[in-house]
């Protein structure tokens, strides 16, 4: 009795343990929404146990260096990325065997290794946080993690895309700044390859600039390789060349998507087929789909009914949809998209989406021959007892499987940028958030900004709604 006792309170308190996923961003976005960035860090760090724990280490790292950036203490920011990447980097190396115990409960038991956008958009804010401190060297050691991490994503998932070609433009960017051109014209050219693979396409403004660093630095060559309608001329790129200082205007529009759970149900058989079905959370049409059921170790050649949820991308209507930057009062530029999060994130969804089903599934069926063999195992003769426990097993182990729904909590929706060609001097810049249908959500401006000769300055704009 006691050990039945023992069993049932074991699988309880498991089942206990909420989803933190759920309650990170109910606690926080209204934090956000209502109080802003400094009540935001404040809230993650006074409730790291509680909305993070241990196996979210780099999330909370990360989410702190996102705001922190947003509330422009860059040093901060840095030492928050740092710490996240640290994170990563000790997951990477770590086996997978010290995972186990998501075998017999969910993914969430296991530390979150970061999705690649989420990894490649952490180079990209810390790149633009040591642009902001006109730090050309920090920003040249963050391009170059960004490239050793880039490479280790390619090795790791051939068949997959995760290039960036705002994280390739940046690094361009960066190249250019240090002097070290060949590297700045690989980097153009991956750029727009990048851009090209993602449904996005490559922004104009960028291929401009492309277009004129390339023929400065006579690669005229890639530029045809490139395979597209060329330029004949490149007048703001040009201008910026010219004149030797710009100002850049980097814009975060919307919150990106975050996850919910998506229930699946469905039979498997083991070293056969799985025939699974759910709804479809946009348009609530019911999607069939058949997967090769891998063997599984004490299945037999039985049929098995599996019900599990997993995560689906679950977007904001965001406020914020696109920029418009005036200049000292006379022009007016639209600062084009040069980054989708939401995109990304439904991507690499969708990459992992049958090595997730696959996995779940055969942790359900192991799950479930396992609460099979303990109710046999467990019978007291009892009928009324072993009913009773026999109800509790299955809800129990029914209720192990929670969908992961890790991930980041407040990147943008999107990034926009625009660049200015500028004279030395003091110039005033006024950014208007706006929604789909032009309205204006917010003004940002910024007063007799100073610009030396020679000088880029970023300024940035986290318009999070």
């Amino acid at each position: 009795m006691k050990k039945i006792c023992l069993l049932l309170f074991s699988t309880l308190v498991l089942c206990s343990c909420a989803n933190k996923s759920m309650t990170r961003y109910e606690e926080l976005a209204p934090t956000l929404e209502k109080k802003g960035y400094e009540a935001t860090i404040a809230k993650v760090k006074e409730d790291q146990k509680d909305l993070y724990g241990s196996n979210s280490e780099f999330l909370y790292f990360y989410d702190l260096g996102v705001l922190y950036h947003y509330n422009r203490n860059f040093d901060e920011s840095i030492k928050n990325f740092e710490k996240a990447e640290q994170v990563y980097s000790d997951l990477y190396t770590k086996s997978i065997t010290n995972e186990a115990a998501a075998i017999v409960t969910n993914d969430n038991i296991r530390p979150y290794r970061a999705r690649p956008f989420e990894l490649l958009t952490m180079y990209e804010f810390q790149i633009l946080n040591y642009l902001a401190k006109m730090d050309i060297d920090g920003a040249l050691v963050e391009v170059k993690r960004a490239q050793i991490a880039m490479n280790a994503l390619y090795q790791k998932d051939q068949d997959k895309v995760n290039d960036n070609g705002f994280l390739r433009y940046l690094s361009a960017l960066v190249y250019e700044l240090s002097d070290e051109k060949d590297d700045a014209a690989i980097s153009y050219y991956k750029a727009i390859k990048a851009y090209d693979e993602s449904k996005m396409g490559v922004p104009n403004e960028v291929f401009e600039f492309v277009t004129e660093s390339l023929r400065r630095m006579d690669r005229e060559d890639d530029i045809r390789a490139l395979k597209k309608q060329e330029l004949a001329q490149t007048p703001k790129a040009t201008a910026v060349q010219e004149m030797g200082q710009e100002i850049i205007v980097i814009g975060y529009a919307g919150h990106s998507p975050i996850l919910g759970e998506m229930y699946l149900s469905g039979t498997f058989v083991s070293g056969g087929v799985m025939n699974l079905y759910y709804k479809d959370g946009e348009t609530g049409n019911k999607v069939n789909f058949t997967l090769i059921a891998p063997p599984v170790a004490g299945a037999g050649s039985g049929t098995f009914h599996i019900g599990f949820a997993l995560p689906e991308v679950r977007n904001h209507k965001s406020r914020v949809h696109h920029f418009e930057v005036g200049l000292d009062g006379k022009t007016r530029i639209k600062p084009e998209k040069v980054m989708a999060v939401d995109e990304e994130l439904k991507r690499n969804m969708e990459d992992e989406k049958n090595s997730t089903i696959t996995r779940t599934a055969v942790r359900v069926i192991l799950r479930t021959i396992a609460a099979q063999k303990a109710k046999s195992a467990t019978n007291t003769g009892n009928g009324l007892f072993d009913l009773v426990k026999n109800i509790g097993v299955d809800v129990a182990q029914g209720q192990l499987e929670q969908a992961d729904l890790r991930v980041g909590l407040f990147l943008p929706n999107s990034f926009y940028m625009t660049r200015m060609p500028v004279e030395p001097g003091s110039h005033d810049v006024t950014v208007a958030a706006q929604s789909a249908d032009g309205g204006t959500v917010g003004v940002y401006s910024f007063d007799k900004i100073p610009v030396k000769k020679g000088q880029k300055v970023f300024l940035f704009v986290p318009a999070i709604k």
